[in-house]
């Protein structure tokens, strides 16, 4: 049985040993690690890439939404809310997070909070291996179709150049190159061309490999962009980057990415 890896979050040492005893009783949970501020939070997520996270909201050197919002996933956790403060109980849900506990709760209560997250951690898995069963079949496809037209094709499949979206009775075809920016939206993919906007079904990774190398790049984990539509990078105040579309449109650029998208920038000055 695959267990669920679980890191805990709580400036307080008592709690973080309670947390880590209610764990212990649930042959589905792993326990991977422990911290005490922020900034240990954001350095242990980042390294260990739970599937689940139990978040306290006020520690030292961070709170618990500025580590979420400093951390950089392609994948993140599953994220459930353990503070004494009732007053960020909304804004724990606006950054998705799955439940909020306030302390003190009784071990039913957590033990309700932990059955969410295994179901959700459930939902994720098949979702991920119906995607990669489907990118597996897609790869086997166009490989065929080079084969079968490789004197044609020599150089193997050509980028996507329109997008055919389908919506709300109409059929709309989106040249690439109209494209603005591209976003991850669950398990669709929205495209941003102009001042409309398209909802096409596919994860954005499966969309961005049918992309030109050269025109588009990921940003983010849930962004791609025209690199023919960015009108500059703009620097931050505590070391981050958002790039400036033509249309004043500012996206978040994530740290592993900032440096190939510059060097994708130079290339086509």
């Amino acid at each position: 049985m695959e267990r669920i890896r679980t890191l805990i979050v709580d400036d307080e040492l008592n709690a973080r040993k309670g947390i880590r005893t209610l764990l212990a009783r649930d042959p589905e949970l792993e326990v991977v690690g422990e911290c005490g501020d922020g900034r240990a939070a954001v350095e242990s997520i980042e390294r260990l890439a739970p599937d689940l996270v139990l978040l306290d909201v006020q520690m030292p050197h961070a709170n618990g939404f500025e580590v979420l919002e400093a951390i950089d996933l392609e994948r993140p956790p599953i994220l459930i809310f353990i503070t004494a403060w009732d007053s960020y109980a909304l804004r724990a849900f606006e950054v998705s997070a799955l439940d909020y506990l306030l302390k003190p709760f009784s071990d039913e209560r957590f033990y309700r909070a932990l059955a969410r997250a295994k179901g959700q951690h459930r939902e994720r898995r098949t979702a991920e291996f119906s995607q990669q069963l489907l990118s597996l079949m897609e790869h086997y496809r166009r490989a065929e179709q080079v084969n079968s037209n490789a004197d044609d094709a020599p150089q193997g499949v050509e980028p996507l150049r329109r997008f055919f979206i389908k919506s709300d009775g109409e059929v709309n075809f989106v040249p690439a190159d109209e494209v603005d920016w591209l976003e991850a939206v669950g398990y669709y993919t929205k495209i941003h061309a102009g001042r409309r906007s398209y909802l096409l079904r596919g994860n954005l990774g499966s969309i961005e490999a049918r992309l030109d190398p050269k025109e588009f790049a990921r940003v983010h984990r849930s962004t791609v962009v025209n690199l023919n539509h960015v009108r500059r990078l703009k620097d931050l105040f505590h070391g981050g980057c958002l790039v400036v579309l033509l249309d004043g449109t500012e996206l978040k650029v994530s740290r592993r990415y900032r440096r190939r998208l510059e060097t994708l920038l130079e290339s086509l000055s």
